[in-house]
């Protein structure tokens, strides 16, 4: 029988063993890298579409104090109004259109707004004039436009995939998760790291970022960063970590086809950790089966259908200063 588990694929690092990360392929499309280049908050784009209102923070924490807008760089659909809300750190700032298509007041309390509707696709550019200089300086990508930030270039959202986008709270899978803030796109990376046990729901009880959208074929990783016991548990898919304590431990999935995977810590879920993947083009009526396998000592792949996902327990380090070993139990 199809379900959602053909789409994910467990791989695990045997001794010595390392996963292979390659940068995105370049691809033709609006540069932001210079804009960009001092906003020391803005690695990726924050997904808004499918919503005909959004809220970005002015005076986040960014840039060396509340200097940031938060998130900075997001994508929307025609039509959509974003409000800037400002949070009251930071002193007082504006936001200005840099193609000067808009320009809010001068404000510092926290409350206050400034709202713009986006009608027309392209991507604007904004900041604000007192600490521009500093780094607080923001983009609206609106449409499909495809953008590239500092760290390497954004793939378009084909047209199936935001039809078929889930609901922003996923059918409330992440209504009380107080750090979702939207879903991450990091389609075009071969691996990308989800932290575990970051600061958010009342403490370090937190998936970071909460959900995160990625290509067919992409290896998720999730690190331990936090002191609690946690572990990442996804029953419908059919896979989870081992619940424990220790920081750099690490546990990995490769997803292998379009899908959804909606997880929690199972100690903490109740309190908000809890987090979703959504892959290529999202959930289909119906998916393939492709059954599950482990990668051997060799990096051979063994066919086992219905295995659960199987932990890294690689000894050595799989990205620079990243040991995905086994934690204290």
């Amino acid at each position: 029988m199809a379900t959602r588990r053909g789409f994910m694929t467990a791989m695990a690092a045997g001794a010595g063993a390392t996963l292979a990360v390659g940068p995105a392929a370049a691809q033709s499309g609006v540069d932001l890298t210079d804009w960009l280049s001092d906003v020391d908050n803005a690695g990726s784009v924050v997904d808004r579409t499918g919503t005909s209102e959004t809220t970005v923070a002015v005076g986040a924490d960014g840039n060396g104090g509340a200097f940031g807008f938060g998130p900075p760089v997001v994508r929307v659909d025609p039509g959509t109004t974003v409000t800037f809300e400002w949070t009251g750190g930071g002193g007082s700032h504006n936001v200005v259109a840099d193609d000067g298509s808009f320009e809010s007041p001068m404000q510092g309390s926290e409350g206050a707004t400034f709202a713009h509707t986006f009608e027309s696709a392209g991507v604007t550019r904004y900041y604000c004039s007192p600490h521009e200089t500093m780094g607080m300086k923001g983009v609206v990508v609106v449409g499909d436009a495809q953008v590239t930030l500092p760290g390497g270039a954004t793939p378009t959202p084909t047209a199936t995939e935001t039809e078929t986008a889930e609901p922003r709270s996923f059918d409330g899978w992440l209504a009380n998760t107080d750090n979702y803030d939207g879903v991450v796109d990091r389609r075009g990376e071969e691996e990308v790291v989800v932290e575990v046990g970051a600061e958010g729901n009342g403490g370090p009880l937190a998936f970071e970022p909460a959900a995160v959208r990625v290509s067919s074929g992409t290896t998720v990783k999730w690190e331990w960063v936090g002191p609690r016991r946690y572990d990442v548990v996804d029953p419908d898919l059919g896979y989870g970590s081992e619940q424990v304590t220790g920081e750099g431990y690490g546990y990995a999935v490769e997803f292998s086809e379009n899908g959804l995977s909606k997880y929690e810590c199972t100690k903490y879920g109740d309190q908000g950790m809890r987090g979703v993947v959504v892959v290529g083009d999202g959930p289909r009526e119906t998916l393939s089966w492709q059954g599950v396998g482990a990668a051997g000592l060799l990096g051979s792949l063994l066919a086992v259908p219905l295995a659960a996902g199987v932990r890294l327990h690689a000894k050595t380090t799989t990205r620079a200063g990243k040991n995905f070993g086994r934690g204290d139990e």
